[in-house]
């Protein structure tokens, strides 16, 4: 016969029930903000980019002596890829970049991200400097 010793304890179906029940309530206090800090990195990403669009500009107008081409999103201006890093795409997964050449006097251009997500391009302009603006799915960044 098999004796049980008073002293042994076992894990109860109840007592797996309430730790599981304790962890979900943590994760779900956690999600939010866990969702607001992927936003804000997806919007450094894409500020980032931006930023390097923002050089290449400069330094294209620097040995041209002339701003680039207005060309429509998603398209890089002739001659500005030279400037930019090896490898980088104004197309990318959440967003497409628009160099803007808007000419006039004072000479105006920027760049503008193009995004369907309304959190990420929001987000982006907030941490952006100003000029900045936004119209329907552009947000946009006044450069020069």
């Amino acid at each position: 016969m098999i004796e049980r010793t008073k002293d042994r304890r076992e894990v109860t179906l109840i007592e797996l029930l309430v730790v599981v029940l304790i962890i979900s309530i943590v994760a779900a206090l956690a999600q939010p903000r866990l969702s607001h800090l992927i936003v804000k990195a997806r919007a450094a990403d894409a500020i980032s980019d931006m930023q390097a669009v923002r050089m290449a500009v400069y330094n294209y107008q620097t040995d041209q002596q002339e701003w680039p081409d207005e060309m429509g999103p998603g398209i890089m201006p002739e001659g500005l890829d030279e400037h930019l890093p090896d490898g980088f795409n104004i197309l990318k997964e959440d967003f497409t970049l628009d160099f803007e050449n808007w000419g006039g006097s004072p000479y105006m251009i920027g760049v503008a991200l193009i995004t369907s997500d309304p959190t990420l391009g929001l987000t982006a302009l907030e941490m952006l400097a100003s000029p900045k603006w936004t119209l329907g799915d552009k947000y946009t960044w006044v450069i020069e």
